[in-house]
């Protein structure tokens, strides 16, 4: 990749990009898990770590993950200067897809636990009152993270649900659950992608289809680490159409759906109630029929499960992890540099993290309020709700990759040039923020390595999209003529 920004074949950048991704699954599965797990062999022993030389596999996996970021910038540009079509965008995607769809779930031991919780609901075990400690040491218990062995599930009713509907499939073994999920999240994106699509102006609808279907957050964490986000993902905007279109009720319906998988949905509850409130016409008997059915998803998402309400008093648990990349870590580290030490860093992690709260919850609710208005686009609303979403991600306790899940469809379709361009690097960003455990860590020399190539990939990418924004559309036009010739995307 050069430094100026990036020209070539498209052709080129979608096989590029599928041995990027081919690269990661292969490098991070010999890179092996964090001390203390057992996995699981997968199938044809294709999960299995190497026996040696994990540093070198995992630096593998980090350059691969750079690529695959730029790679992915690159596609963006050629379908923002309508270069690329949106069939190439998806074709590119899924090409970038298919290495990690037999791979085990890659970046993340999350869907072990996916598997230990299911199972417990099978059992009828309450998973928001124990954790998979419960089955002692054995193949459930064995691949979970030993951070989340005896920590209750903090997911919504509906998650539970499919969890147990999953375990009681597959029989609780996990390379069945594991695609299964994968399947599912397939199916996501997909919706995510075309609802997107939808939302979108008809010029750039094929780079909201790259932003969300060629992420690197999607094809690697979504999809490659089966996570859960990815169904609030495609609800979001499901919302948004169901809004635009005034069917209120089917709006409500995917927003209270979204809440009972986690919590992020109710922001979108509360997008959902506030825009029907604001319409004059029957103001009152259309919002309590909004809330109505808002309200009987909610409760019978939660019937369905024993103790439906206890995942609200789990949801402490993601921030029981203490990550020095978070928003909180970054306010409590300039105090403890202000104060000289004079406080002690955990004290101001606490506190930092209820500011960052309080801060993040107001400027949630202007962002929604904005969102609701009769006078906004329905666009402009999807970026609004989406910023919303966004804040509530990076004002947590804990952000993870996967979070970007829950506002990428809205920002994809709604956001402007300058707004995509800071979804692209927060995207390239996450991207970094779930790496092999010797990639992580001091005492094995190899975490500067790591953020130098976090620094590099990152000026590339805002170089890259600076340096297109300044060219004249008829010189980018003129740069990509040759390649629409060449690779028939147009």
């Amino acid at each position: 990749m050069s430094a100026v920004a990036p020209s070539g074949s498209p052709r080129a950048t979608l096989v590029a990009g599928a041995a990027a991704s081919a690269t990661v699954v292969v490098a991070v599965t010999l890179a092996g898990p964090i001390p203390g797990v057992v996995l699981p062999d997968g199938p044809l022993g294709l999960w299995r770590a190497a026996g040696d030389g994990r540093p070198a596999w995992a630096l593998l996996a980090v350059a691969a993950i750079a690529t695959l970021s730029l790679l992915f910038v690159r596609l963006y540009l050629l379908a923002r200067d309508c270069l690329v079509d949106v069939r190439f965008v998806a074709r590119a995607a899924a090409a970038w897809t298919a290495p990690v769809l037999l791979a085990q779930p890659i970046l993340s031991l999350d869907a072990y636990s996916y598997v230990a919780q299911g199972r417990l609901l099978d059992l009828g075990i309450d998973p928001y009152t124990t954790g998979p400690i419960v089955f002692g040491a054995g193949p459930l218990l064995d691949p979970v993270a030993p951070v989340w062995r005896m920590t209750p599930a903090p997911y919504g009713p509906l998650s539970l649900t499919l969890l147990g509907w999953s375990a009681d499939v597959t029989g609780a073994r996990h390379v069945p659950f594991v695609l299964l999920l994968r399947v599912l999240a397939i199916v996501a994106v997909v919706v995510a992608t075309v609802a997107a699509a939808r939302l979108a102006r008809p010029g750039a609808r094929a780079a909201a289809v790259a932003l969300v279907a060629a992420n690197p957050v999607v094809v690697l964490h979504l999809i490659g680490g089966v996570h859960l986000d990815v169904l609030v993902g495609a609800l979001a905007p499901a919302v948004l159409l169901a809004v635009r279109k005034r069917w209120w009720w089917l709006a409500a319906l995917a927003a209270a759906g979204a809440f009972a998988l986690k919590l992020p949905g109710l922001v979108l509850v509360g997008y959902v109630l506030w825009v029907r409130f604001r319409r004059p016409e029957r103001r009152w008997a259309g919002t309590a029929a909004v809330l109505t059915v808002t309200a009987a998803v909610t409760l019978g998402a939660a019937a369905v499960v024993p103790d439906g309400w206890g995942w609200i008093a789990a949801l402490d648990t993601p921030g029981r992890v203490e990550l020095l990349y978070t928003v909180p870590a970054a306010v409590a580290g300039v105090a403890y540099g202000l104060t000289m030490g004079g406080v002690g860093f955990g004290a101001l992690l606490d506190g930092s993290r209820v500011l960052c709260a309080a801060a993040g919850a107001a400027l949630i609710g202007w962002l929604v309020v904005r969102a609701g208005h009769p006078s906004t686009p329905v666009r402009r609303a999807g970026a609004l709700a989406g910023g919303a979403l966004v804040v509530l991600a990076l004002a947590a306790p804990v952000v993870h990759a996967w979070y970007l899940a829950w506002a990428l469809p809205l920002l994809a379709a709604g956001a402007g040039v300058v707004g995509q361009r800071w979804l692209i690097g927060l995207s390239v960003a996450l991207c970094f923020s779930a790496l092999p455990d010797p990639l992580t860590r001091w005492h094995h020399g190899l975490l500067p390595v790591t953020l130098l190539l976090l620094a590099a990939t990152l000026a590339l990418t805002f170089w890259w999209l600076a340096d297109a924004r300044r060219r004249p559309p008829g010189e980018r036009a003129d740069a990509g003529a040759a390649d629409l010739t060449v690779s028939g995307a147009a």
